[in-house]
């Protein structure tokens, strides 16, 4: 951004709101705290259940997580420092609490400073003897070895985790998954750490997600998830984190599957379980104290009645509370001073979920410092969280400069609270019971591994995964307990088998029939681990695909692609055919599967409808186009024209599953850059055998035909345009042309735009910008006509005639969108464009702010507002659910003082708020791609442009990948209306 522009900004911003300073920072700070008695008092909890108060000060003060030894005492990270440490020339402040309940009444009555002198601690975890301790920049290892609870050995496990941003994004929560690692999130940091035991193994680069590490060799690797402040494992070993906005995400594949199959285009690793951003929606009890509902600068995410603060999710895995509450995810909101429980179910291989009780919180309160930041199941089997107990949890730097000197960061600080949940019932008159974890009894370790209370197996599973080796007898009572008990304990069972290396290739087998497919799958992924993928039988993955199980399916698919036997190709379709609807099996497919003619006729063969296979089917195209050579792709292409043919009412009409693997072919070759002689690629490979041109040539006749056919339904009619780019200008040209008119919906205008830019001999270039038609655009199709012209080389010069000679005004082209232009290799061309853009200055665009600051106090039509936002904004933004998610929601900005609304509809460059950076991907077919980035993997790059479009790009296709300084939003948008229309927009966006 322009000096000028930001320090402008930052002058105005302040002024704008040194009126509403005070009302805004009131609403933020008046509260008082309540005493623990009070705040107990003011909680809401689901129905039929209590809450109760284990812990509060001066027992305790800002907790942050928890854990309890093997004997029942619970161990507190008590990060005191938290926002930014206790001062200059003072000793660091953060406490690992010991407390104790002595008589066994559920409330904890003594304390002992375990450990002292810590930075920002946030994370624990019992390990012999001892506590594994998250402190970036390092993870400690304390004990104390002579008994009177405080640590006397300190170990530094690792250091230089990442510090460098704020004490929010930290490396936390060490948690002991089933395959014996101790696995911690990233907090969004990257970091380069170093194992001070071990210095010959130098410096370890754990980019930006979450990493493991061995308890005793300390060896330590990235991990798939990119965690904030929250990590949980279900007893099947699935991977949960959460980040603030993501309240729920299940990890659900390991991106070394993805490097199996570089040519395909496909980058995530973790779903969202629970809705993301602005559907993911909480009900306070508490008035809206959110930081974005006051601050222009956090208008890009939605903020009260949203998460914003996610963090400490914790998995319901059985104790006291009922059972109805199995599949339940806690995860707590500080910001708006709740906990909400939701509801998982299955979807294919992963999840998803909802409010278990919408419209009311699992625990809430109106009392604005309730700060849950934490929830873990107990010794007792009850629900425990922890309360920061905070006047403000913001961390100081996401607040604007004028805000922060008005806040009480302090306040709070010496409070904390530790609640309990328990049903609704008397309490017991009996102490609770800790359990006596006598692992060395093989009998009593496997007893206590199919307890009904988490934390009892839990603690069984950690004690003793600690032991490095088992004797004979015991060695027999776990290979038993394989075939017996719950789920669970079956489970932990075969996963520490693993742990001892005793687990036998016939104990696998036992496994893989288990009649729980949530033991099979984890007996599947120990075969991979293993390196038994070859042991698996044909009859056996049959057998296993048989019982149509989505997530046992996908664990199939992944293990097939180690196997490589000639019948894993059949089987690897029978997993894609019956999971059709699921992207993560179909993508576990062809990660594995050999993409070849072979696979698809085995495909074929295994559906049920072949028009069910369209997904799939366009994917595969793109997959062999991307990894075949020609002479292989000329065959396929023989092959599917000419033997899946489908003939219907008289007309050559390819089936739908044939036309989507024809456009994912033509795709992806066309990106090679295999067309010939200015012929589609598509075409030059149909041409090799002269029945097969004339049979192409007959199936795009009929794919004209359906696009002319207003009748049509959508799907075939978008189905047909997308294969019609890839024939030529005197077939598809005019049926595609007579798509673009105000009667046809936008989605198939955009669609007919870009089959046209893409379509040989169509000069399209020309047609695009005839200035009736430019002039007839509605604002989705021009924009699809700028991404179509931008493109492309050739278009880009016609585009800048068209600028240049007024029949596309300047401001029609975003200043971000400007670059092919303004940086093109000639030398020429980059001057013309400077001159013919001229884009305004700051101090200009600040003069057109000024200047329509008087529409705020024009009479304005809220109606008409929404008519103007669709219109204008809906292209790139979301309000209450209508529009594209492109650019920051804006449903919340309606608390936001008009000015600052105003203000960055004038000067969108005044902020670019942090995930709305535009990038810009160059590719070897010569297209110039802008839009933000979304996913990231190391075979893969996608980008979202205007409308939501999204393009997964394969690195092996990009020649550059930049990050552009301006905003993706256009500069000039009062040239787009007028500024009575300006004042209705305002209105809209206000709620006015």
């Amino acid at each position: 951004m322009n000096a000028l522009l930001r320090a402008g900004t930052a002058l105005l911003l302040a002024s704008l709101l040194g009126s509403a300073r005070a009302a805004d920072t009131s609403a933020m700070t008046t509260a008082k705290p309540l005493t623990p008695g009070q705040a107990l008092a003011s909680l809401q909890v689901e129905a039929g259940l209590r809450v109760e108060l284990a812990a509060a000060e001066p027992l305790t003060a800002s907790p942050v997580a928890l854990a309890w030894d093997e004997r029942g005492r619970m161990f507190v990270a008590e990060n005191r420092g938290y926002p930014v440490g206790p001062g200059t020339n003072q000793p660091p402040a953060g406490i690992i609490a010991l407390l104790e309940d002595t008589n066994g009444d559920g409330t904890y009555d003594k304390r002992t400073e375990f450990a002292t002198g810590l930075t920002f601690p946030n994370g624990l975890l019992c390990w012999r003897g001892g506590l594994i301790v998250t402190c970036a920049p390092d993870i400690f290892y304390l004990k104390d070895t002579d008994g009177d609870g405080k640590a006397d050995v300190r170990r530094v496990l690792f250091t230089s985790f990442g510090t460098t941003s704020t004490t929010q994004l930290r490396v936390s929560h060490p948690t002991l998954g089933l395959d014996g690692y101790i696995h911690v999130t990233s907090g969004l940091v990257a970091s380069k750490v170093t194992c001070p035991e071990h210095p010959e193994r130098g410096a370890i680069d754990l980019p930006r997600g979450d990493a493991r590490f061995h308890p005793d060799t300390l060896e330590i690797e990235p991990w798939p998830g990119v965690g904030q402040f929250g990590l949980a494992f279900d007893d099947f070993g699935r991977k949960f984190i959460c980040s603030n906005r993501n309240p729920l995400q299940h990890v659900v594949l390991h991106p070394r599957y993805l490097k199996r199959n570089p040519h395909l285009a496909f980058s995530d690793t973790v779903q969202d379980v629970a809705p993301p951003g602005d559907a993911a929606q909480v009900w306070p009890l508490s008035a809206d104290h959110t930081t974005a509902a006051f601050i222009p600068s956090l208008m890009s995410t939605p903020h009260a009645g949203t998460f914003t603060s996610a963090c400490g999710i914790s998995l319901w895995r059985g104790g006291a509370l009922p059972a109805a509450f199995a599949n339940s995810a806690f995860i707590c909101e500080p910001a708006q001073n709740l906990v909400q429980r939701q509801v998982l179910t299955p979807d294919g291989p992963t999840f998803k979920s909802a409010p278990a009780t919408p419209g009311r919180e699992f625990l809430a309160s109106a009392d604005t410092w309730f700060r849950p930041v934490f929830s873990a199941t107990g010794p007792d089997g009850a629900l425990y969280v922890c309360d920061m107990y905070r006047k403000v949890i913001d961390h100081p730097q996401y607040l604007p400069e004028f805000i922060r000197g008005t806040l009480d960061y302090e306040a709070g600080k010496t409070m904390g609270r530790i609640y309990r949940v328990v049903v609704n019932k008397p309490k017991p008159k009996t102490p609770m019971r800790i359990p006596e974890f006598d692992v060395d009894r093989a009998i009593t370790a496997v007893s206590l591994l199919d307890s009904t209370n988490a934390w009892v197996r839990q603690t069984t599973f950690r004690l003793l995964m600690e032991r490095v080796s088992l004797n004979t007898l015991d060695l027999v009572a776990f290979q038993t307990s394989v075939s017996a008990g719950s789920p669970a304990k079956r489970t932990a069972c075969l996963a520490l088998l693993n742990r001892w290396d005793k687990l036998t290739l016939e104990t696998l087998e036992k496994a893989l029939k288990d009649t729980d497919p949530r033991v099979r799958d984890v007996a599947l992924q120990l075969v991979e681990s293993r390196s038994l993928a070859k042991a698996v039988t044909k009859e056996s993955a049959e057998r296993l695909l048989a019982q149509q199980n989505p997530q046992v399916d996908f664990r199939l698919a992944l293990l097939l692609g180690d196997n490589r036997a000639d019948w894993s190709q059949e089987l690897l379709a029978k997993v894609a055919a019956q999971n059709l609807q699921s992207r993560w099996s179909r993508v576990a497919a062809l990660i594995s599967g050999d993409g070849n003619m072979a696979f698809m006729q085995h495909l074929v063969a295994s559906a049920r409808k072949p028009s069910e296979l369209t997904p799939l089917m366009f994917d595969l195209g793109k997959l062999g186009g991307a990894s075949q050579p020609p002479d292989v792709l000329r065959k396929t292409v023989s092959f599917l024209v000419e033997g899946f043919g489908v003939v219907t009412d008289d007309d050559a009409v390819a089936s739908g599953w044939l036309t989507a693997n024809l456009t994912g072919l033509a795709e992806s070759t066309r990106s090679r850059g295999l067309g010939k002689d200015g012929r589609s690629a598509l075409v030059t490979l149909a041409s090799a055998n002269p029945d097969t041109a004339r049979r192409l040539g007959e199936l795009f006749v009929a794919a004209s035909k359906t696009v002319a056919t207003a009748s049509a339904p959508p799907p075939e009619r978008l189905a047909a345009i997308d294969l019609l780019a890839h024939s030529d200008a005197a077939t598809a040209g005019a049926a595609l042309q007579s798509l673009i008119a105000p009667q046809t919906p936008n989605e198939l205008q955009a669609a007919a735009v870009r089959a046209l830019s893409q379509l040989p001999g169509a000069k399209a270039g020309e047609w695009f910008v005839e200035r009736e038609r430019w002039r007839s655009y509605t604002p989705p199709v021009r924009d699809a006509v700028l991404t179509a012209m931008l493109s492309q080389p050739a278009l880009q010069l016609l585009l800048l005639e068209a600028v240049e000679k007024g029949v596309v005004q300047p401001w029609a082209v975003p200043a971000n969108r400007r670059n092919p232009l303004l940086k093109h290799r000639d030398a020429a061309v980059v001057a013309r464009a400077t001159k013919a853009f001229q884009p305004q200055g700051a101090a200009d665009r600040m003069k057109v702010y000024e200047d329509h600051k008087a529409v705020l106090a024009l009479p304005a039509n809220v109606k008409n507002g929404k008519a103007v936002f669709v219109k204008t904004c809906a292209a790139c933004h979301q309000f209450a659910g209508e529009g594209q998610r492109v650019g920051p929601e804006l449903t919340g900005v309606r608390l936001q003082p008009a000015e600052a609304i105003l203000l960055h509809i004038l000067v969108p460059d005044a902020e670019i708020y942090p995930g709305f950076t535009a990038y810009e991907a160059e590719t070897k077919d010569g297209r110039s791609l802008t839009g933000l980035l979304t996913s990231d993997t190391p075979t893969s790059v996608t980008l979202r442009a205007a409308q939501g479009i999204e393009e997964t790009i394969l690195r092996a296709n990009i020649t550059k990948l930049t990050s552009s300084s301006t905003s993706l939003m256009p500069n000039e948008l009062e040239k787009t209306m007028t500024r009575q229309e300006l004042a209705d927009l305002m209105a809209f966006l206000k709620g006015q």
